[in-house]
């Protein structure tokens, strides 16, 4: 994926305290959807960008189970992607589905989590790429929005 939203110090001092990591990502988190539901795009994501990142660290370490540093990841994913839409970066918010599903699945070739423990969140974050491209049409590789709209709903 080709959008940072924490700077390289940032990563690196969250990545060196994943207590820290968990706190920084519910503000973040908390901070989005407050600006999402005011529908402050542009203010949303820089908030939700980071909260995303962020849970990639939380997935690295050990700091909540996995179950539940999958759900945040999940959940990050989602309203980051539904606030890329919402800012008409289609592709973006692809990217951000598909950089998910990749993070998850290796994680699961890896051997750092059942299938199980996987299924659910894996099948959520296709069924949103599904949804993406029934919603969205593409000539000339711009997107073009359907007349057929399917709605997605965020945990």
């Amino acid at each position: 994926m080709k959008l940072r939203f924490l700077c390289s110090t940032h990563h690196a001092h969250l990545s060196q305290d994943p207590a820290r990591a968990l706190i920084f990502w519910q503000s973040g988190f908390d901070t989005a959807q407050i600006f999402f539901d005011e529908g402050s795009w542009s203010e949303a994501l820089a908030h939700i960008g980071c909260a995303f990142e962020t849970a990639e660290i939380i997935l690295m370490s050990d700091v909540v189970d996995s179950q539940n540093s999958i759900e945040l990841m999940t959940s990050s994913a989602v309203m980051l992607a539904f606030t890329l839409l919402k800012l008409n970066r289609v592709d973006d918010a692809r990217d951000v589905y598909w950089s998910s599903i990749w993070r998850l699945e290796r994680e699961l070739a890896q051997g750092n989590v059942e299938y199980s423990e996987l299924q659910k969140n894996l099948g959520f974050l296709y069924s949103c790429v599904e949804n993406l491209n029934a919603r969205f049409l593409f000539t000339d590789n711009t997107p073009v929005e359907a007349t057929v709209h399917h709605s997605i709903s965020i945990h």
